[in-house]
């Protein structure tokens, strides 16, 4: 049996967690027999205990505890039931909690290792002690065949770039200067670009065959064997190495002419990498788990409209509009009860577009002057709108397909419509439900591991990925029982670069779950801000971007964002908030894109119990913002029960001005500890 050692800069963690990776003629690895009572030990990379690295013991803590060396099978977390709550990113597997910057470093090892193993396989090694060894040769102008070999098994793939002429002179050459994307480029963007097949070159995504797998001879259909993203990640994890230079002759040094890939013209630390939809999921896997020898990630990572196993968070449904028999709106997802849904419960969320128009504030309760402008190399900003909602109306009586429902064209110039976007079950679109984990580990297995597949849907039959005509395919509902969710892999990438992007009318990206997610993360890059004395100055690298439009917006500024987003990133402009915030095209990447203070996605904020260490959490944040001004809502409606509607809200309600607290809307500092009154 063939055991890959630890090394400081390989992400394999396999030996520590007994999920050694077999050669294809020998047996799987045992079940591990982890339960929910952690261990002693410090995770992979901790060098101390409390305060130093390994946060300090919480007794308050209540979340699942358990032993991270010795992960409990997906078997024992089904047995458990109904977990609602979103998985807490600061506390540890053993319940201590994340104080420090040191902290969070050890608790993403603990992180990356949990979603290796549950969701998408473990990353194959990439050092030289580990038996992995790298060649390639340079051609053309900065173009680059790379040969791996393991066990005499060579792999050969050749990656071609391409450089502006006076990005070629000898100011450049061997110099390691310049930022190189992959999937991306265009206007706003000063350096290398590259394509990437994805599916069929490093593995194949129909079952995670191919050739990452053949290379270590691993049996794809072994648990912990990789998916085809991690067999991406892999990837990327020797064309850093390539970039970053290896001492081929042993000689303790590197040769910037003979020992570093394309030329040397490219810089390990500011390589990007970009797609869409299934190439999303793949770049944000990329962002994640990819690392060369080392240390070298992704800077910059562009997930658009990638849904679920991208950054779509499985446990927020709130546009699924969840009325049981008609009423006012609920908690679909319970924490501490099945949650008891229905398909026919499930009417829609109603959204009022706002379009934006150059000129106007972007953020309209802040002091930061900062108007709309137009995207260099882009398309008019009057092609986005924002979704937005005042305190009234709150629950709307609209019919439960509405013919608007997928409205492309321009909208009323007002900010409460009284015609909403409802994209979740739309008649106008077949694909109108909600991509989940559950149905996505079906519909393309190869985008997870083998193991993702042992989780029990203890929704199912919900059919929240509702497709029209197509009443045949599995009745899908969610994953609550996973000990993870999407917001974990978007915390990988931080305080890296990312952004992510999405068209308001395709509906089954659940769009609102990725600003949700957005709002996770932020979490963490406000936490490396604080180590060096600046709530604010990383978050202008967690960005989000919403247009108007279907599947990948489709509005032509998809990539002058992306690209306007990396340079600035790749610069070092974007760490400096103030600057950040008064510069139209980074305002634009923190607008709040969705509104917070909608009631009816309050219940999935409220799942999120957790914040940065010396913070409320999110969940008694979004508390504060909503429920004051909905109590006074909800004492008015019973004294003024409105008339029911057919297609739209009532005079009365759409008059409707709540005399509660009224607080100023988000702006780029994202969710505050305390919200701000209008004066």
């Amino acid at each position: 049996m063939k055991r890959f050692s630890k090394t400081a800069g390989s992400l394999l963690i396999a030996s520590a967690l007994t999920l050694t990776l077999m050669t294809a003629c020998d047996p799987d690895a045992a079940e591990p027999s982890g339960s929910l009572v952690p261990g002693p030990g410090l995770p992979v990379g901790s060098e101390s205990g409390s305060g130093g690295g390994y946060g300090i013991p919480d007794p308050s803590y209540t979340g699942r505890r358990f032993d991270i060396n010795n992960l409990p099978s997906p078997a024992t977390w089904n047995a458990l039931g109904h977990q609602h709550a979103f998985p807490d990113l600061f506390h540890f597997a053993n319940g201590n909690k994340v104080v420090t910057v040191a902290d969070w470093e050890a608790r993403r090892k603990e992180i990356s290792k949990i979603v290796q193993y549950y969701e998408y396989g473990v990353m194959p090694p990439i050092q030289e002690e580990d038996g992995v060894h790298i060649t390639w040769t340079n051609s053309g102008t900065a173009d680059c065949t790379i040969t791996v070999t393991y066990e005499g098994r060579p792999w050969t793939f050749t990656i071609n770039t391409t450089l502006p002429e006076n990005l070629q002179g000898d100011d450049y050459l061997y110099q390691s200067k310049l930022p190189l994307y992959f999937g991306g480029g265009g206007a706003n963007w000063e350096g290398g670009t590259a394509s990437w097949t994805f599916s069929g070159g490093a593995a194949n995504e129909g079952d995670g065959s191919g050739n990452v797998p053949t290379l270590f001879g691993i049996d794809h259909t072994q648990p912990s064997s990789p998916s085809a993203n991690m067999s991406y990640a892999w990837q990327m994890s020797v064309i850093l190495s390539v970039i970053e230079g290896i001492d081929l002759n042993g000689d303790g040094t590197i040769d910037p002419e003979t020992e570093k890939g394309f030329r040397g013209y490219y810089d390990p630390a500011k390589v990007g990498i970009t797609g869409y939809s299934r190439n999303g999921k793949a770049a944000m896997a990329i962002g994640a788990f990819a690392e060369s020898r080392k240390g070298n990630r992704v800077g910059h990572t562009g997930i658009g409209s990638a849904g679920a196993g991208g950054p779509s968070l499985e446990r927020f449904i709130s546009m699924a509009g969840y009325r049981p028999g008609g009423r006012a709106y609920a908690d679909p997802l319970p924490i501490g009860q099945p949650g008891l849904m229905e398909y026919g419960d499930m009417y829609g969320k109603p959204y009022y577009p706002k379009q934006i128009v150059d000129g106007e504030p972007i953020f309209t309760s802040s002091s930061t002057a900062t108007t709309w402008a137009p995207t260099p190399g882009g398309t008019a900003d009057n092609a986005r709108y924002q979704l937005v909602r005042g305190w009234s109306p709150y629950f709307e009586d609209f019919i439960k397909s509405p013919t608007n429902a997928s409205q492309a064209g321009p909208l009323p110039l007002s900010t409460n419509m009284t015609t909403p976007l409802i994209t979740y079950q739309s008649p106008h679109s077949t694909w109108s439900g909600v991509q989940n984990l559950s149905e996505g580990r079906n519909e393309v297995p190869g985008w997870f591991s083998v193991r993702f597949r042992e989780f029990a849907d203890l929704h199912y039959g919900l059919d929240l990925d509702h497709v029209r005509g197509q009443e045949g395919r599995g009745k899908y509902g969610l994953l609550c029982t996973i000990p993870f969710d999407q917001h974990f892999m978007a915390a990988l990438i931080a305080p890296n670069g990312v952004i992510f992007q999405d068209g308001y009318t395709q509906g089954r990206n659940n769009q609102e779950s990725q600003f949700g997610n957005w709002m996770a993360i932020d979490e963490v890059y406000k936490l490396y801000g604080e180590a060096e004395g600046d709530e604010y100055k990383y978050v202008f690298r967690n960005g989000i971007v919403m247009t108007w439009g279907d599947h990948g917006g489709n509005t032509g500024n998809e990539a002058a964002d992306r690209n306007y987003h990396a340079m600035k990133i790749f610069n070092g402009d974007a760490d400096n908030a103030t600057a950040s915030a008064a510069d139209p095209q980074l305002a634009k990447m923190r607008s709040p894109w969705f509104s917070v203070d909608d009631p009816i996605g309050r219940f999935d904020y409220y799942r999120m119990n957790w914040g940065r260490p010396g913070h409320p959490t999110i969940a008694d944040r979004v508390r504060a913002r909503v429920e004051p001004t909905l109590a006074d809502y909800e004492a008015w409606m019973a004294l003024n029960p409105p008339e029911p509607a057919v297609n739209g809200p009532t005079d009365i309600k759409m008059g409707y001005t709540p005399t509660g607290p009224k607080f100023k809307a988000m702006d780029w500092r994202g969710l505050i500890d305390e919200p701000e009154p209008l004066n």
